[in-house]
């Protein structure tokens, strides 16, 4: 079971004229009876306020006991080093190394965490969806980069098919309570925004 959601660090991203300039991924900390699970590590910059961000959480690095990286792009992977004893996943379409459990499927692997597939921004994008206290958090990595991606209708700027990545968002707002984007803070969904076509 599920008993909390935690953003650890709260990345954010700088475009100028649709050309990014700085990335850097959000944190997020999920705590069960047993299990302390991190999803994303952000930038080798950040490491000194992520490390800052585990502390107020009472943890240290060798505490995480799984690791999941929404997909394997640098600004989501860069910390990935201090937690070596983790478990760490990843979708198979990242190709990932031999270090990663290869996830190939939807699937729940702890009660009340779900990995779901939401390709688009990658091949192997995935997002997290969290069950607690009778709300369901999807943590979207890339598949909603920001929340005014959400509000304009508009697909991660970096994307391989426009199409699939406007309907792995389709299904992430469908589903959320609540929405922790790659990059910005967490967010309730504009019911309106469930009817965007």
């Amino acid at each position: 079971m599920v008993t909390s959601v935690r953003v650890i660090f709260e990345g954010w991203l700088s475009r100028q004229d649709d050309v990014l300039l700085e990335a850097h991924s959000t944190s997020t900390l999920v705590v069960t009876e047993g299990h302390n699970v991190l999803v994303d590590t952000s930038t080798k910059q950040q490491r000194s306020p992520l490390l800052q961000g585990l502390k107020a959480a009472g943890l240290r690095p060798e505490d995480i006991d799984i690791l999941i990286n929404t997909h394997l792009h640098p600004d989501h992977t860069g910390n990935n080093d201090l937690f070596t004893p983790a478990s760490k996943m990843a979708r198979s379409e990242e190709h990932p190394d031999a270090s990663f459990m290869c996830i190939t499927e939807d699937a729940e692997i702890l009660p009340g965490i779900r990995l779901m597939h939401t390709p688009g921004h990658s091949r192997g994008s995935m997002s997290v969806v969290v069950e607690t206290d009778g709300r369901r958090c999807v943590i979207a990595g890339d598949a909603i980069p920001t929340r005014d991606n959400l509000e304009k209708w508009r697909p991660p700027m970096i994307h391989y098919d426009r199409s699939v990545a406007l309907d792995s968002m389709r299904r992430i707002v469908e589903l959320a309570d609540v929405i922790i984007p790659g990059h910005g803070k967490a967010f309730e969904p504009d019911p309106r925004s469930r009817t965007k076509r």
